[in-house]
């Protein structure tokens, strides 16, 4: 099958033939940049093959978080296999994200204070950005309600669509569509809906880079829409620097 071609903007040195090669979970982020083959119409397999993609990077990196209208939030994020800490200053904070195989696991460490993320906390904000806790937390990739809807090409990418819907109304999303790079695992693109069908929230990969050998996103845009009118009410990116931290 001819690969698709994509417009998503690599760093020097990352040739296109070498991009789908690796793979990497991370966090929200590290799943949008995991490259493997996976089942092109069992939904479940798909979700599984991002499930269980780990990798390591042996120093901490430097990243922000960047509302459009607003500061930069620095932090430093360190990729433990399937544990992912952020680590915040000004206030301190340090959040840790555990992937398991039946689902994913988040403290929240305020001033020494370590506390489990769970109910009404998922759909707080994190650090006043469009990002909540439930965002980070994955909790949609173990939704076992999953269905197959077909095809469709981002940036001229030819993605396998799942729609994935949660077993009780635990959540701020009723459900989440997820396009995937066919053949590759690679989530390029994410939309949540609220409990009436109407778009909330819509993420999508802006460019990549390489850090000891391992591909992962560079810039990650967020969008959060009225689910009234469908206008973007603001943005916020996650950016990752490849320099020392």
């Amino acid at each position: 099958m001819k690969q698709a071609k994509n417009n998503l903007r690599l760093p020097s040195g990352v040739s296109r033939s070498a991009f789908p090669v690796r793979r990497l979970a991370f966090g929200l982020f590290w799943t949008f940049i995991v490259w493997s083959a996976c089942g092109q119409e069992d939904p479940n397999a798909i979700l599984e093959q991002i499930r269980s993609a780990q990798a390591e990077i042996s120093r901490p990196l430097s990243g922000r978080l960047r509302p459009e209208n607003g500061d930069a939030i620095p932090f430093q994020l360190q990729l433990k296999g399937s544990e992912f800490v952020y680590s915040f200053t000004n206030p301190p904070e340090t959040i840790r994200l555990l992937l398991t195989d039946s689902g994913s696991v988040m403290t929240d460490d305020k001033s020494g204070r370590q506390q489990t993320v769970a109910g009404s906390r998922f759909t707080q904000s994190v650090r006043g950005t469009d990002i909540t806790y439930e965002d980070l937390s994955l909790r949609f990739l173990y939704w076992k309600n999953a269905k197959y809807e077909g095809e469709q090409s981002v940036r001229t990418i030819t993605c396998s669509v799942i729609l994935v819907q949660p077993a009780s109304r635990n959540s701020a999303y009723g459900s989440v569509r997820l396009w995937i790079a066919k053949n590759r695992g690679a989530l390029i693109k994410a939309e949540g809906y609220d409990w009436q069908g109407k778009l909330i929230k819509r993420f999508e990969i802006i460019s990549a880079q390489q850090i000891e050998g391992k591909t992962i996103f560079k810039q990650l845009r967020m969008e959060r829409l009225d689910p009234q009118t469908g206008k973007v009410v603001s943005r916020t990116y996650l950016e990752l620097n490849a320099g020392e931290g």
